[in-house]
This record gives structure tokens, sequence and C-alpha cells, in this order.
């Protein structure tokens, strides 16, 4: 059956309309939510939680988990969000394709978030996961340009989970949150990477909490077996600038030899002036 002129031109102006307020309507007005629903959602960000969803910074908490899902998300086919973090799968129906641009998937195993993900969005701009949660996870390491590892709790068997994915050649830049590598880990990662050939413009960024700090000096806090890295791996110290670092002041750092062209290099810094 045709689609009226009247369904058309709502679907029309819902596409237009300040995503919010079409949720607001979907919840009052039961007759406008076929067409709203039929337009793509497209958000800032969305977070899917066990007893709310989050829009764009507005809650919407209702006691039913079923009326929640029908007034806020089922009917939907295609939703598109900048930043999704999802805490609960199960409030997503089952129909229901996401593309994000950036993914965190809480303390969810990865591949339950998965089937809920349009495949278009792949690579994302950033994946953050919960490694312990995770342990298929360098099979998704093409997934994503950036990769946030976080732990909830870091033993033994989990560092060497951590391990894994630095090492693996394939692994794209990679954030870790609150997980610090030992001297013996560090110098083990630099010489595979050498070892290796690491891709050139490869990053692993440790945080919070560097500061920037010359790294030749023997206190330096975030390093401080440094000069032990220098000796083993043949490293040395040096200078260079990076827009940004200190508007283009020249910074202290440790430069490995990577082979004749390039080099792996190590520094600190912290966001906010210097102190």
């Amino acid at each position: 059956m045709t689609k009226s002129w009247a369904y058309l031109s709502l679907k029309a102006v819902f596409q237009y309309m300040d995503v919010n307020k079409r949720l607001e309507l979907n919840f009052h007005c039961p007759a406008l939510r076929s067409a709203e629903s039929s337009v793509p959602l497209k958000l800032k960000s969305l977070t899917l939680n066990k007893r709310k969803i989050v829009a764009n910074a507005v809650c919407y908490k209702v006691e039913s988990k079923s009326l929640r899902i029908k007034t806020i998300l089922d009917g939907r086919k295609h939703v598109r969000v900048e930043i999704l973090k999802v805490h609960n799968s199960s409030v997503i129906p089952d129909r229901l394709k996401i593309s994000p641009r950036n993914l965190d998937s809480g303390n969810l195993d990865f591949e339950r978030v998965l089937p809920f993900i349009n495949r278009s969005s792949f690579p994302l701009r950033e994946l953050r996961v919960n490694i312990a949660k995770t342990p298929n996870l360098k099979e998704y390491l093409g997934f994503t340009q950036t990769l946030i590892l976080f732990l909830s709790n870091f033993d033994q068997e989990k560092e060497y989970l951590v391990r894994s994915i630095l090492y693996d050649r394939k692994s794209p830049n990679i954030v870790l949150e609150y997980i610090r590598l030992s001297t013996n880990d560090t110098v083990a990662l630099i010489q595979n990477w050498i070892n290796n050939q690491k891709q050139i413009g490869t990053v692993l960024t440790m945080q919070p909490g560097f500061r920037i700090l010359p790294i030749g000096f023997p206190n330096f806090d975030e390093f401080p077996n440094v000069f032990e890295l220098l000796e083993v791996l043949n490293g040395r110290i040096s200078n260079f600038s990076d827009s940004v670092l200190q508007n283009n002041m020249a910074r202290r750092c440790v430069s490995f030899p990577l082979n004749r062209t390039s080099e792996l290099v190590l520094y600190s810094v912290r966001d906010g002036p210097m102190e």
C-alpha cells in the first residue's frame, strides 16, 4: 500500500527535528510513532544501561524494560551515533543495527555487542574493551583504528592477555588505561617491536598520570629505570619537536633504532600547562 503524503511529510520533518524532541513525541504520541521510528536516529552519544538509556546527555528512565524498549528503540532498524557505550546489551532489539564511530563495550564481552553493530561501521575510530571480558579480542584487531584496553582486576593471567595484544603485528594504536608495564615488560615489548619491524606510525599510550618532564632526569617518575632501557636496547637520549607537545618546543625523549630509516621513541606527556 502506498504511503500517504502526510506520512511522507512527517518523515521529512522528523529527519531535521532535534533528536530528543523526536523521542519525546515518540513517547507521548503513539499515532506518530511509526513515522518517527522509520527515520534513522543520528545521535552524538548513546549509553545503554539496564535501567536507563541516555541519548545526547538526556536520560530516559522507565521502570518497565518492555516499555523502555518500545518507546526508545523498538521499531527502529538503524541508529547512527558518534559515541556508543553499551553496559547492557539486553535492551537492544534484535533487528536494530547501530552505526557508531566510537564504541565502548564496558564490562561486556565485545562479541555480545558485535551482532548489533552495522558492519559498515568498521573500522571504528576507537574501540574500548575490558580485555579480561573479551578473550578472543585478537580476532578483532582490524575492527578499529585505536584500541583502548582496561582491566577491572590486573593479575598475571590478564597481564599475558595484554602482552599478546601488544605483540601482535596486526594490533592498531593502543591506549592502556591504568595498566602499567614493568621494566622487563617494556624491554621485551620494545625488543619485540624492533625484531618484528612494527608498522611505522604505531602508537602505544599509557594513561593517566603522565607528566611533562625531561626523560633524561634520573628521578623521572614515569620511567624510573630509563637508563636500564638505554643500556639493554642500545637507546639514546635525544630531542624532537611535535606540534602536540608544548607548542613545537623541543622535548627530551628516548630513541631506540628500529631500522636504518626509523626509530622507536619513548616520551612522556600530560595535559595542561607545566607547573
